[in-house]
């Protein structure tokens, strides 16, 4: 979707959203609504234009603001609650860059250096020698060269991909598109060979490694994530969490990869991974940058940079280093009319009434 196309899904959705109260009820204050906000240096009443901007759609799940460390904002809609685990779709690839980063500390995997072919050989023998050269920095920066369908794309690669025998099979034996690290392009077919990876170099799934690693130390639970026919959990969609959890996750790296003082993700990858490594070209409104499975941009009205974690039809985990804040919204995408609507119906209302709030 390009980005022209997304602004006018995002005013064609908040033109039929309406507010979550009754027309007898008085409404509550935002400022009682949000009683720790103005501590927090936070607009209370730009919170409360942002749950009225999303309440009434009836796919938006949740939209929580957390900044220094406080729980300034914690809104569930539709039945959601903060016991809900969601499936945050590409969420999950935030979350493999976070591993490969622990994965890379421990000494399990060398380095971004190392290639498909180093590691998965045994797997996936006979690959022809330029996708054998395919290194984790490759994947990780969506700069593999191998071909997928799918943002900006009428025809889609995902059904095809996800339903084979062989997903890890079915992405690796595509010819070459470009030579890897010389063009950008988001894949997240390619995306689940990091998945592979990281389970033959540590000889845990993914699952498991995120649990021990990751989840556990964050004192949080990582729900239903499926694995393709092999075992490998799909690396860049499906892991389901609970909102607070994606906040600890937001938080994790705003602290430099600490949490609790315990130092979970090295924090010379937190800084190396929500870097701009490539620019998208615009591929999407919002995230004209690309890091490691983290998108990135700047606001120019606020003057913030920010980084981000997305999923399909509007699923968010936004860090905002100046403001020390996180931002978590999750959406339902499963058979949902306009899920591209939704998405920037929620991204839009984060960058453009939350983050001005960040006073």
């Amino acid at each position: 979707m390009n980005r022209l196309a997304a602004l006018l899904l995002l005013v064609s959705a908040t033109s039929v959203i309406g507010c979550d109260r009754g027309s007898d009820e008085q409404p509550t204050p935002a400022t009682e609504r949000y009683p720790q906000a103005a501590a927090q240096d936070v607009d209370a009443q730009a919170l409360d234009r942002a749950r009225t901007l999303i309440a009434g759609n009836p796919y938006v799940r949740c939209l929580l603001v957390e900044r220094n460390g406080v729980l300034v904002m914690e809104e569930y809609f539709n039945g959601s609650d903060e016991n809900v685990f969601f499936d945050v779709r590409s969420i999950t690839k935030s979350v493999m860059s976070a591993l490969v980063g622990i994965a890379i500390e421990r000494g399990a995997i060398r380095s971004l250096d190392q290639t498909v072919g180093e590691i998965l050989d045994p797997v996936v023998p006979e690959l022809e020698p330029k996708k054998r050269a395919i290194s984790l920095r490759h994947l990780l920066t969506m700069t593999s060269g191998l071909p997928w369908r799918e943002l900006n794309s009428v025809e889609q690669d995902y059904s095809a991909w996800v339903s084979s025998p062989d997903p890890l099979r079915w992405i690796l034996d595509r010819p070459l598109d470009h030579e890897p690290g010389s063009f950008w392009h988001y894949n997240t077919g390619a995306s689940h060979i990091t998945s592979a990876i990281l389970t033959e170099a540590t000889g845990q799934s993914a699952r498991a490694f995120a649990q021990d690693q990751l989840f556990g130390p964050l004192d949080s639970v990582v729900g239903n994530w499926p694995a393709d026919p092999r075992g490998y959990n799909y690396g860049g969609h499906g892991i389901s969490l609970q909102a607070r959890t994606l906040v600890r996750f937001g938080r994790l790296f705003l602290d430099g990869g600490t949490f609790h003082g315990r130092q979970v993700v090295p924090a010379s990858w937190v800084r190396e991974a929500t870097a701009t490594h490539w620019s998208t070209n615009n591929a999407m409104p919002w995230g004209s940058g690309y890091g490691y499975f983290f998108w990135t941009d700047h606001d120019a009205r606020t003057g913030l940079d920010y980084y981000f974690a997305t999923g399909y039809g509007g699923q968010f985990v936004v860090n905002v280093p100046a403001a020390n804040a996180t931002i978590v919204a999750t959406t339902a995408w499963s058979g949902v009319p306009n899920a591209g609507a939704n998405w920037s119906l929620v991204m839009g209302t984060i960058v453009q009434t939350v983050l001005p709030g960040l006073r």
